[in-house]
This record gives C-alpha cells, structure tokens and sequence, in this order.
C-alpha cells in the first residue's frame, strides 16, 4: 500500500524518454525490462547510485544517476527520484554535513567561520572548503547510500514475507 502511494512521485518511462536532457541514454533504454521492474535488487542498486548522485554538490545529478543506473542495471526510475532528495530544502543540511565529515577524514579543523563567512570570505578561501567538500560529499554520500539501500534491502524482505 505504501509502495502504491511511492510510485506516483517517481517518473515515468515516458518522463525518462522524452526529457531534454536524458535524451543521451534513450537508445540504451530498449529492450532492457530490467531498467523498470521493481524487482528488490534493481530498486536496492538504484537506490545507492541515486543517493550516492544526490550527495555530491554538482548540477544535472539525473545525468549521472541515469547513466549509472543503466551501466549497473539498476531501475532507471527509482535512481533518478532518489537525486531528488537533493533539493534546496536539503542542499544546506547535506553540504554542512559533507563538509564536516570531510574535515574530519582529512583532519582539517572543522570551521564554522567559512559555512558562516558572506560570499567574499568564502570566495578568496574557495581552496579551504573545496577540498575538505568534495571528499565529504563523496564519503558522505556513500554513507548515505549504504544506509539507504540496506533499508530498502530490509523494506523488501519484509513485504516480501507479509505476502
């Protein structure tokens, strides 16, 4: 029932097809039922790759997540609505977390001077943040993803027996 209530936020075969931007993959599309069925294995692998793509502070995640779900035989639908965990509600949420997980793996002192600094402090200290980011939105997002899929691992073998 709750799965019922889940499949009408995540887009469609169509949506995939026709969107601008995903027009690149469509020809890797058919002939490939794998990409849309919601067996447990093709929505847990989709759900780490759309994690993992939604952590990392890039534009056009769908891209990635899309790419990624085809190279991995992953349903293509759940991985580009799990990018969508990554919006501007959350963007500050995961990016404050990225970068405090990255200080922590490079042993950087964890600044709340730069998160806090107006746009010219961050920008004549770019170097400070970037590195201590990326390596935290990586980490963070394999976290994340690893966290997430074995929850949806434990989802399905729990519908499974109720059936």
């Amino acid at each position: 029932m709750a799965f019922s209530r889940l499949k009408k936020y995540i887009p469609t075969r169509e949506y995939v097809e026709n969107h601008k931007w995903l027009g690149f993959i469509k020809h890797k599309l058919d002939g490939k039922p794998y990409l849309w069925d919601f067996q447990r294995w093709h929505v847990v692998k989709a759900t780490w790759i759309g994690v993992f793509w939604a952590m990392l502070p890039m534009p056009f995640q769908m891209l990635p997540a899309a790419f990624f779900a085809v190279l991995f035989r992953a349903n293509i639908l759940v991985a580009i609505a799990w990018v969508w965990v990554s919006n501007p509600f959350t963007l500050l949420p995961i990016l404050y977390c990225s970068y405090y997980l990255g200080c922590h793996a490079l042993g950087v002192e964890f600044s709340t001077n730069m998160i806090s600094a107006n746009f010219h402090h961050v920008f004549a200290n770019w170097h400070l943040l970037l590195l201590p980011l990326i390596l935290g939105s990586i980490l963070f997002g394999i976290i994340c993803s690893i966290l997430l899929a074995s929850i949806v691992w434990l989802i399905y073998g729990l519908k499974g027996k109720k059936a």
